[in-house]
C-alpha cells in the first residue's frame, strides 16, 4: 500500500480541492481526485453497522448481501472485466483493496473522456445500452455448463428471492406471494444462462458522443439477460412507452445479441435461446414486482405494464 495510488491520494487528500459524492445511504464515498496528469474516481464502500432505510431493517443477513456485492465487484474487476477489452467499455480498474471491512475501488474517471450520466434518454440511447447489454451477455453466455466458473458471484441482480427473505416475508398473501418460489424455478431453470450486470439502470450508464460505459458491478451474476433488459426498462419508459416500444426494442437487443454471438462464433441455437427467454419475459417482470412489493408497495415502478406481465405470468403457472 505505501507506494499505491490509493496512498498518494490519501496523502493529497487535504492539500487538493477533492470532490466526493455519498454512496447509497451513506455505504461510503465516491471521491475524484488527479494524481499527476490523471484523474481518478476512488469508490470507499462500507456498510455502516446502523444503517439506516426507510424500507431495509438492517440484519446479519443483509449486512452480509451487502459485503458481498462489493466482494463480487472488486472479483469482477481483478478477473473478469479485461476479458471485456475491445467489447463494450468499462472503466479501467488501476487498484482495489479491502482493508479492515473497507473497499477501495479506484478506477480512472470516465467524465475526463468525454462519458457523463444522462438523467434521460433518447430511443437511441436506450439503443447504445442495448448494445452494450448484448455484447456484454454474448461474452459469457453457456447453454447447461459448468457454472462452478461463476460460482462466486451465485445469481446475478439484487431482488432475486434467495437474496430477499425479509421483503418475502413482508408481502401481504397474494397470488404473487404464492408463485414466488414457482416463478424463481422457473427463470433459474432456462437452459440459457450468463453472466448479467444486475443493476442495469440508466444511472449506471454514461455517454459520449457515439459511445456508451457502463459501470457498478456490485450485482453482477449467473441470470437472464433479460433482466438487466428488463430493468433499463423501468428506467427509461413509462407504462404508456413501455407498451408501444417494448416490442421493438426487445426485437432490437435480440439482433444485436445474435450478432455477437456470430462474431463470437459461439455455437449456441440462437433460435432455441431467443424462444426460451421471450418466453420468461413476463416472469421475469414479476420477479421484480414480486420484490418491489415486499420492498416498497407504493415504488413508482410497479404500473400497469408490470402488472399486465406478472398476470400473465401467474396465469401460465
Amino acid at each position: 500500500m505505501q507506494s499505491s495510488l490509493y496512498s498518494q491520494y490519501l496523502h493529497l487528500k487535504h492539500r487538493q480541492n477533492q470532490t466526493s459524492q455519498t454512496l447509497w445511504n451513506g455505504c461510503g464515498t465516491l471521491e475524484k481526485c488527479q494524481i499527476g496528469t490523471r484523474k481518478y474516481a476512488i469508490k470507499i464502500s462500507q456498510v455502516p453497522d446502523d444503517l439506516q432505510h426507510v424500507n431495509i431493517q438492517q440484519t446479519s443477513f443483509s449486512l452480509q448481501r451487502k459485503i458481498k456485492s462489493y466482494v463480487k465487484e472488486q472479483h469482477f474487476y481483478r478477473h473478469y472485466a479485461s476479458r471485456l477489452r475491445d467489447l463494450c467499455l468499462l472503466p479501467q480498474a488501476i487498484e482495489l483493496h479491502e482493508i479492515n471491512g473497507r473497499f477501495i475501488t479506484l478506477l480512472e474517471d470516465f467524465e475526463p473522456l468525454g462519458f457523463q450520466n444522462m438523467s434521460s434518454v433518447s430511443t437511441l440511447h436506450i439503443k447504445r445500452v442495448l448494445d452494450w447489454l448484448a455484447t456484454f451477455h454474448a461474452n459469457w453466455l453457456i447453454e447447461d455448463e459448468d457454472i462452478s466458473e461463476f460460482d462466486i458471484f451465485g445469481y446475478g441482480n439484487y431482488w432475486h428471492l434467495d437474496t430477499r427473505p425479509d421483503e418475502y416475508q413482508k408481502m401481504p398473501n397474494s397470488a404473487l406471494k404464492e408463485s414466488a418460489h414457482k416463478i424463481d424455478k422457473t427463470l433459474k431453470r432456462i437452459r440459457y444462462q450468463t453472466l448479467i450486470h444486475g443493476d442495469a439502470k440508466l444511472a449506471n450508464f454514461a455517454f459520449d458522443d457515439s459511445r456508451v460505459i457502463g459501470y457498478d458491478f456490485q450485482h453482477v451474476g449467473l441470470g437472464n439477460g433479460l433482466s438487466d433488459v428488463m430493468l433499463l426498462f423501468t428506467t427509461v419508459l413509462d407504462s404508456e412507452q413501455l407498451e408501444t416500444q417494448c416490442s421493438e426494442l426487445l426485437d432490437y437487443y435480440f439482433s444485436r445479441l445474435q450478432q455477437a454471438l456470430m462474431q463470437k462464433r459461439s455455437g449456441i441455437d440462437f433460435c432455441d435461446l431467443q424462444q426460451q427467454w421471450q418466453e420468461s419475459w413476463c416472469f421475469v417482470w414479476a420477479d421484480f414486482h414480486r420484490f418491489l412489493i415486499g420492498w416498497r408497495p407504493d415504488h413508482p415502478k410497479i404500473n400497469d405494464y408490470m402488472r399486465k406481465q406478472t398476470a400473465i405470468s401467474l396465469n401460465q403457472g
